[in-house]
């Protein structure tokens, strides 16, 4: 796979002068090292590169072509790609098994030849590959998306759907949601499928957990048999589990879906977290790429500038299971510092009264720090509202304090909306989660038990908060 990933040289057929075939070009030059080789007959040049007629007239070797024609020309030019050497090909373009019968005749004519010749194909029907941290992208979106900012974090997707890798990163980067390393879409999995590029991420150093999108699982065991030996945590979402589910499915990949049900209890005895709906993945995924393993049972403490919402938070918490603990009385004592003499102290710690007294920021990290050395607390969820006053929290601080108790910190945060997302960006930006709804937090709380719990029950490589292993990376080519 890592020629896919990281390609010498790449030939585009079907470039051109506008939309699709010109986005093509338009991603490459953004942030690609290697050679680009525009292939068009109409064109002289696109974007001041020399446009070649065909594959078989391009003089230096070729890595990887990607394909954005009609289905019907892909046969034809996988033959010359055979000719050339060129064994790794993404087909991009859509009218396969998808479509119908002729599609399907297409499709597997084109793996025959790529069978014969030794060609590897990712895709049909995809959006290609998005590597935000070397600013590859390999794809026809729109180049705008990338403008708009996306930003480098450590969760990689793999989805069938080209609206995932390509809008909803779009979507992702509006809302200050997970940050990504990856994002692959493979359509319709002629060859490509979701296992290889598992087998490449699971090695990969800036991908420290895995979301899937996939509307059928063919190869089951295989999935399973790498989710247990994991050390980084997998996430599913798995579309056609109802009738019309599996019946649009048919439609958008030609993906067959089987039974749920079954597909479920297997997939999480695994170990891997199921989800039910995109954002739900991505901030959950988000949670299990920050936050240290946690025990069952887990016990929160609550900080909070709002008695109702530390009330809400105890009901969603304890209904998953997790302890809303009693705080130890030395930790009343140090609380009681930057409480008014009238107010009791306890779990939740309702924060309003000294903030008025000291400021937010005095009554935070008085607080914080507080219930960070009491023993009793694996997990401390903190309510913030962003905006107001200037002074804002240690961030830095309040995270290396957390990770010398070896404690979990979290965030739910509302506020002015410009200054909930300069809090998002600069949270996260030193390894500290945060939700804008209670609900998600307590949903990547759970999964991180989750997932503490599986590794624990089953031998794994290690843990994506370890230090990457120092053995030489043996990823297959």
């Amino acid at each position: 796979m890592r020629t896919f990933f990281r390609p010498r040289s790449v030939a585009v057929v079907g470039a051109s002068r506008r939309r699709g075939g010109y986005h093509l070009i338009k991603n490459l030059l953004v942030g690609y090292k290697g050679r680009i080789y525009p292939v068009n007959p109409n064109y002289s040049d696109i974007e001041g590169l020399p446009c070649y007629p065909s594959l078989d007239t391009i003089p230096q070797p070729v890595d990887l072509a990607i394909l954005f024609i009609p289905a019907p020309s892909v046969p034809g030019v996988l033959e010359t790609c055979a000719r050339k050497g060129i064994r790794r090909v993404m087909i991009q373009s859509a009218g396969f098994a998808e479509v119908g019968p002729e599609g399907t005749r297409i499709q597997s004519r084109c793996s025959e030849i790529a069978r014969q010749a030794g060609i590897r194909i990712w895709g049909p029907n995809c959006m290609g590959l998005v590597d935000v941290h070397n600013r590859t992208y390999l794809s026809f979106m729109h180049p705008r998306i990338h403008e708009a900012g996306l930003t480098p974090g450590p969760v990689s997707l793999i989805v069938q759907s080209g609206m995932l890798s390509a809008g909803f990163l779009a979507d992702l980067a509006g809302r200050g949601i997970a940050g990504i390393a990856k994002a692959c879409s493979i359509g319709n999995r002629m060859d490509v499928d979701e296992c290889d590029l598992m087998e490449y991420l699971l090695e990969d150093e800036q991908t420290r957990v895995i979301a899937l999108y996939l509307e059928s699982v063919p190869r089951g065991r295989r999935l399973v048999e790498m989710a247990r030996g994991s050390p980084k945590p997998i996430l599913l979402l798995l579309g056609g589990r109802s009738r019309s589910g599996a019946k649009a499915a048919l439609s958008h990949t030609s993906s067959l879906a089987g039974d749920a049900r079954l597909s479920a209890s297997v997939l999480q005895g695994a170990g891997i977290l199921l989800m039910e709906d995109f954002h739900q993945m991505m901030e959950t995924a988000e949670g299990l790429a920050m936050l240290p393993p946690l025990g069952n049972p887990c016990r929160v403490a609550i900080l909070t500038f709002s008695g109702g919402a530390g009330i809400l938070s105890c009901d969603l918490l304890e209904r998953e299971g997790f302890v809303i603990h009693e705080l130890a009385e030395t930790t009343k004592k140090e609380i009681r510092r930057v409480f008014p003499p009238w107010m009791p102290v306890a779990n939740p710690v309702d924060l309003y009264p000294a903030l008025e007294l000291h400021g937010r920021v005095k009554a935070y990290h008085e607080a914080l720090s507080a219930v960070l050395r009491d023993p009793g607390f694996d997990v401390v969820l903190i309510h913030y509202f962003a905006g107001l006053e200037r002074k804002d929290l240690d961030l830095p601080a309040i995270r290396d304090e957390a990770r010398q108790r070896g404690k979990g910190v979290l965030f739910w945060v509302i506020g002015l909306a410009e200054e909930v997302a300069a809090f998002q960006k600069k949270a996260k930006a030193v390894g500290l989660p945060v939700y804008r709804e209670l609900l998600r937090a307590a949903e990547a709380l759970t999964a991180a038990r989750s997932w503490t719990a599986t590794q624990r029950a089953t031998p794994r490589r290690g843990h994506p908060h370890g230090d990457p292993a120092s053995t030489e990376r043996r990823i297959r080519a």
